[in-house]
């Protein structure tokens, strides 16, 4: 009795000391815990739901595999000139090389580089603003639907979004130190990623790059001499790669292989204009910047900031002056944007957590405008999930009711919003809460979207198509051939299917033994029934067998 008397006296004294530990490091270990939250919605995957994007997520995993298998990571490996610099590749090939060929090691370099991004956006706005401000600033680039996607996509963007914003911010950190050896230190790195970001994302470096050079001309004009020659060495240094890429490109191809590189820039910049595409930008930015793209419209209308910026020339000349670049090219996919994200997430926060109203109106202005822009979201996702059940069912694998449960969220997160409309007469300290209740679900819901393939999964059939039992064991001991196969799908079988060749005439089809095609009418041809049997269908394709072997 005794001895128990002594346990339970040692667990209680136990008990109070690990609550003592918690409440003294606080601050250290609830940031702790919710940043471990917050990251675990990147891992948190089904595999079997997942499947690459064509065209981009194929070619650059094709490419890549063919740069890790071949181990020439300078020179290039296709057979014609490339428009990219094979930087663009490395990292994904690294990827490889280490966990395998899989979705998530092809993602996992966009996953790595997405955490670094927010840390780093987290320290730019620091050194700008306040600590509240850019805690709502990632919180915001967080949430955007485009950054979603692009943080599980295999593709440089945000490898390329890092470098520049590791641009800024060791010039940030040049700028604020006051140590000799420091300011060398950073302002040699500032240059070296300037080169870096070319080498990942050749051409469309130079837009971020000239919308930064306001910024950058201004303050290290009136440094010393000595700091601009480190930034430029900086610079020179990180070119090395670069030049390796060009040097032996050249060798192998002539002068093309390097012009290329600037024909495919020239094409993408002044090929033409296209104003369809200048029409749909504003449509773009609401839907991938969702809601920030639509609280930073109404905010910027209706309240100024009252929050001091101590950069200017980055905070606001800079993302404009890349915006007009990026509207004035005769191209632009949404993803070019993506560098601007941070910018934005930055000039949002500044105008959240410190406003004013600019008319007398503004207050309920805001008030009903949100009111109706949250009622109409929910009554859209309302229908939605009631009359489209067929639809969540074909893409939810079976399996709606992860659909059901992150959209029911998702509204509830809308109404619950609205009480902070009008319980409060104080809107302006009010918008933070409502910023928070929806970017916090958003963020959830779109992140377990995205990992359960209910987003950005478009080729499933194709994946399960090659996992079908009869299919495996045919590719695994047999050559594929591809006619007449559909562009987006031969670029994923290429991926997936490494010794698969593709075939571009028609009369020799009849010596190989194994081909898929989405040609039926071509080989109508051919007496199909004496020649070739199906073996396995998917979506308008055919895995035929030649039977005359």
């Amino acid at each position: 009795m005794q001895i128990l008397r002594s346990n339970i006296i040692n667990f209680k004294n136990n008990n109070v000391g690990f609550k003592k530990f918690l409440l003294k490091n606080k601050l250290i270990i609830v940031p702790f815990i919710f940043i471990l939250f917050f990251i675990s919605f990147y891992f948190l995957i089904d595999h079997s739901t997942q499947s690459l994007v064509a065209h981009d997520e194929g070619l650059y995993a094709r490419r890549a595999r063919l740069i890790e298998l071949s181990d020439n990571w300078f020179s290039p490996l296709f057979s014609s000139p490339h428009h990219k610099t094979l930087g663009s590749y490395w990292f994904i090939a690294l990827s490889i090389r280490l966990f395998g060929n899989s979705e998530l090691a092809l993602r996992l370099p966009s996953i790595l580089s997405s955490f670094l991004c927010l840390i780093s956006s987290y320290l730019i706005a620091l050194k700008i603003t306040n600590k509240k401000t850019a805690l709502i600033s990632v919180f915001s680039l967080s949430s955007m639907p485009l950054w979603i996607q692009y943080s599980r996509y295999a593709s440089p963007d945000i490898l390329f979004v890092l470098c520049i914003l590791l641009v800024i911010l060791f010039f940030l950190n040049f700028l604020d130190s006051s140590e000799y050896i420091r300011q060398y230190f950073y302002i040699f790195l500032s240059g070296l990623f300037i080169s870096t970001s070319f080498f990942i994302r050749s051409y469309m470096a130079f837009v971020p790059l000239i919308g930064l050079t306001p910024f950058i001309y201004f303050n290290l004009f009136r440094k010393e001499y000595i700091t601009k020659i480190y930034f430029f060495a900086g610079i020179f240094i990180g070119s090395f790669p670069t030049c390796l890429n060009f040097y032996f490109s050249f060798k192998k191809f002539g002068i093309i292989g390097i012009t290329s590189l600037f024909d495919f820039a020239k094409k993408q910049a002044i090929g033409g204009n296209n104003f369809d595409n200048l029409i749909l930008v504003p449509v773009n930015f609401l839907y991938f910047t969702f809601p920030i793209g639509l609280l930073i419209f109404i905010l910027l209308i209706f309240t100024r900031s009252n929050i001091k910026i101590s950069y200017p020339l980055l905070t606001y000349y800079y993302p404009l002056l890349s915006l007009i670049l990026l509207l004035c090219m005769s191209t632009s996919y949404p993803h070019y944007y993506l560098f601007l994200l941070p910018s934005l997430s930055l000039i949002f926060s500044t105008y959240l957590t410190s406003n004013s109203f600019r008319y007398s109106i503004s207050s309920n202005t805001i008030r009903y405008l949100l009111f109706m822009i949250f009622i109409f979201l929910s009554s859209i996702l309302l229908f939605a999930l009631f009359s489209y059940k067929d639809f969540f069912f074909q893409y939810s694998y079976g399996s709606p009711l992860i659909v059901y449960i992150l959209t029911s969220f998702l509204i509830l997160s809308y109404l619950s919003s609205i009480r902070f409309l009008f319980d409060i007469k104080q809107l302006s300290s009010n918008l933070i809460n409502i910023f928070y209740n929806i970017v916090i679900p958003q963020y959830i819901t779109l992140s377990l979207l995205f990992n359960f393939g209910v987003l950005g999964n478009p080729n499933s059939k194709t994946k399960l198509f090659l996992k079908d039992e009869v299919v495996s064991s045919i590719i695994k001991s047999n050559t594929i051939y591809l006619f007449s196969v559909s562009s987006k799908t031969q670029t994923l079988l290429s991926y997936y299917l490494p010794s698969s060749k593709v075939v571009d005439n028609f009369d020799v089809i009849t010596n190989y033994k194994y081909v898929i095609t989405s040609n039926s009418n071509s080989l109508e041809k051919l007496d199909v029934q004496q020649l070739f049997i199906p073996v396995k269908k998917f979506d308008n394709h055919l895995l035929l067998m030649n039977i005359s072997k």
